[in-house]
């Protein structure tokens, strides 16, 4: 069900709703472009487990009452798949509304130290109220959470990956995997705060899950069987077997990927992931603002959203 579209930079963007099982439902920001993230729930017979939250208030608003549905009184507990504010932003709402947050524990650090909304990149301003809540409860280990008559796990990723506080959410029940930001279909990844290595161990991490379907934090929802996961991973390896060199090409290298993924939106992002390849491939820690700079000048001004 499509309930609500606009236009965003690169194409129309669509959210809606895909009901994957008896007990859970992928939230879906289509394309899944800048800060159009997915989320999705799990509800039960007395709670329902709300998987990430939007970027701006009235989103987050939005999939709340989405999430609640006809049942508002139904306790409410939000997992947050990592740090990053289209993600996470929403979580205030979530303990207003009278539920619980729960992230990894670095992930709850770097969401306290926000809202990061980086307006040096982007070309945005009505976010709304998105101040994290005082408390947000870490997650530091697979933990298992009771709905009533079905259960979700919450699993730590076991290396830094897409972010050093990532989790995922198994719901054995309905064979479906939430994969937060370590999955994006038909969206460029985007490694600034991660490990490229690590990802790539983490790729390999969730084919151990007996799951049916699987919701990438970006994009639509594949099947276990699509090759996406094996395209990401085709592209990390790439990317630190070709940033070798003491001082690579780093333009050539972005108009390689360009054309070696030409599908994938947000080409920009290339910019910053040769750039944390080769600081992993150097062994020394990525400089961030330089990474951010590159981006900018590979999208030739600060990116506009439409949120």
């Amino acid at each position: 069900m499509i309930f609500v579209s606009g236009r965003g930079l690169h194409a129309v963007t669509a959210t809606a709703i895909t009901r994957i099982g008896k007990h859970s439902s992928a939230y879906l920001q289509l394309p899944g472009g800048w800060f159009h993230n997915n989320a999705g729930w799990i509800t039960g017979e007395h709670r329902t487990l709300l998987v990430d939250t939007c970027a701006t208030e009235s989103r987050s608003r939005a999939l709340l009452e989405a999430a609640r549905g006809p049942e508002p009184e139904t306790a409410l507990t939000a997992v947050l798949t990592h740090a990053h504010g289209d993600h996470s932003h929403g979580a205030r709402q979530v303990v207003e509304h009278g539920g619980s947050v729960h992230a990894a524990n670095s992930a709850v650090e770097e969401i306290h130290d926000g809202p990061h909304t980086y307006p040096e990149l982007f070309e945005y301003a009505d976010w709304g109220s998105i101040d994290p809540p005082d408390h947000i409860t870490p997650v530091t280990g697979r933990t298992t959470i009771d709905l009533g008559g079905t259960h979700a796990e919450i699993h730590p990723v076991p290396t830094r990956a897409h972010t050093d506080g990532d989790l995922v959410i198994h719901h054995p029940d309905d064979g479906v995997l939430f994969t937060g930001d370590l999955l994006f279909h038909g969206v460029t990844p985007l490694a600034l705060h991660g490990s490229i290595g690590g990802w790539i161990e983490a790729l390999d991490w969730l084919e151990t899950f007996d799951a049916d379907t699987l919701v990438p934090g970006h994009g639509p929802v594949i099947t276990r069987d699509d090759s996406v996961l094996a395209q990401q991973r085709e592209y990390l390896r790439w990317l630190l077997d070709n940033t070798t060199e003491a001082l690579p090409e780093f333009a050539k290298l972005e108009d390689l990927a360009r054309r070696g993924w030409p599908e994938w939106h947000d080409a920009e992002r290339h910019s910053v992931n040769l750039r944390v390849a080769h600081a992993e491939n150097r062994r020394h820690t990525p400089d961030i603002a330089d990474a951010i700079a590159a981006m900018l000048g590979a999208a030739g001004n600060r990116i506009p959203l439409e949120l």
